[in-house]
Parts: structure tokens; C-alpha cells; sequence
């Protein structure tokens, strides 16, 4: 990576990077049962820092039940950050999800035909915690899909 700095926001994601893990829960979805579920995420830094990617495998009942390559960049023009979730699901990451800071939280929204898809961060003293949700088109509520608590694996 040489000694180049970290281009901001993407500095603030350094919670990210490592070697991660921890519980999830998972909420009642047309897409699974709702139940416990144990994550396992490696993220790092490539291209000089101007991207930050984040491989995640769920796992449930002791086998793989999702998995997902997530590669967060900041748009130079807005400075949000924008993630691009390539998952097991195999739905295309257009349009990516595009965030800011909210007290304290990374907020990523994502809209498409679909619906949409809420991802917030939130950076803890050891690790992070982080939530899905979802909202189906046309409709005002949000469904939780998964919240889970990472820490430091290694």
C-alpha cells in the first residue's frame, strides 16, 4: 500500500479492516427463518487505501448460508462513502449504497425496483456493530434482516 495517506472518509472505516467476527441475528424474511447465525469477516485496504474490501460468510446451523464481498469507496465528488455489495444472492450492485455519518453511525441507503436497503455501522471500542434492514416497495416499514456484533478474531 505504500505510505500514502488513507483518503478521507474512508479513514474513519479503519474499524473494518482485520480480521473479524461474532453473532448475528437474523429476522423472519421471505428469504430465510429468523434465528442466530455466527459471521466471519476479513476486511483490507487496496489501491493505495482508496478501497476498502470486506469479505463476509454466514454461517448457520454449522453450514455457509450467505455470503457477501462488500467494497466501500469515497465519491470524490460528494465525499460519501459508497459500498458495492456483491452477495451469494447474486442481484447486481447497481446502484451501489451511498452513505454518510449520522451520529456516530455509517448510514448506507440503497433504492431499486426491489425496495430498499438500509446498512448501518456503528464503530464500538472493540470491533463494530452492524444491521441490515430492508423496506418492500410502496410500503413505510422497515423489516430488521440481520444485526451482528464483530470483534477482532486474531
Amino acid at each position: 500500500m505504500g505510505d500514502a495517506p488513507v483518503p478521507e472518509p474512508l479513514d474513519r472505516l479503519a474499524f473494518l479492516v482485520g480480521d473479524l467476527g461474532g453473532p448475528e441475528e437474523v429476522g423472519s424474511t421471505r428469504w430465510a427463518p429468523a434465528g442466530a447465525a455466527t459471521a466471519a469477516v476479513q476486511g483490507a485496504l487496496h489501491l493505495d487505501g482508496r478501497l476498502l474490501v470486506q469479505h463476509q460468510t454466514q454461517e448457520r446451523d454449522g453450514a455457509v448460508a450467505f455470503r457477501a464481498v462488500n467494497v466501500f469507496m469515497a465519491d470524490p465528488e460528494t465525499a460519501e462513502v459508497v459500498m458495492y455489495s456483491f452477495d451469494s444472492i447474486g442481484y447486481p450492485p447497481e446502484p451501489p449504497a451511498r452513505g454518510t455519518w449520522q451520529d456516530g453511525d455509517l448510514v448506507l441507503d440503497r433504492v431499486t425496483d426491489r425496495g430498499a436497503a438500509r446498512t448501518t455501522y456503528t464503530p464500538t471500542a472493540d470491533g463494530y456493530r452492524w444491521s441490515k434492514s430492508y423496506r418492500p416497495p410502496d410500503e413505510d416499514e422497515w423489516a430488521t434482516l440481520v444485526e451482528g456484533r464483530m470483534r477482532p478474531t486474531g
